[in-house]
C-alpha cells in the first residue's frame, strides 16, 4: 500500500441526531417519506426561508418554522405531474414569503 498513510486519516464519529437542535432535518425526512408534492414543498420552502434569513427578514429559527408552515398549508396528489410540482413549489414559496 503505497501513498496511503492510514494513521494520518481523521477519525469520524457519529452520534444520534438531536432533532430538537435541527428541526428542519426531521421535516425533510418526513417530507421525503410522505412523497407526493411534500419533498418539492420542503425544498421550495427551505430555499425561500433561507433567502429571507439571509436578507434579515426572519431569524434562523424562522427557517424551520417557515418550512413547517408551508408543509401544513400546501398539499397535492400522491403522484404529481410536473405542473403540479411546479404549482406546489410556487405555493410553498408564497406561504413562506407571506410570513416573512
Amino acid at each position: 500500500m503505497t501513498g496511503v498513510q492510514t494513521c494520518a486519516l481523521p477519525i469520524f464519529t457519529f452520534e444520534p441526531v438531536r432533532h430538537e437542535a435541527f428541526p428542519a432535518l426531521r421535516l425533510g425526512v418526513t417530507a421525503g417519506m410522505a412523497g407526493g408534492v411534500a419533498p418539492a414543498v420542503f425544498n421550495a420552502a427551505n430555499e425561500a426561508a433561507v433567502a429571507a434569513f439571509l436578507e434579515g427578514r426572519i431569524t434562523f429559527g424562522g427557517i424551520a418554522a417557515g418550512i413547517a408552515r408551508a408543509l401544513d398549508a400546501v398539499s397535492g396528489p400522491v403522484a404529481p405531474t410536473r405542473d403540479e410540482l411546479m404549482d406546489a413549489d410556487r405555493r410553498a414559496r408564497a406561504v413562506v414569503e407571506a410570513a416573512a
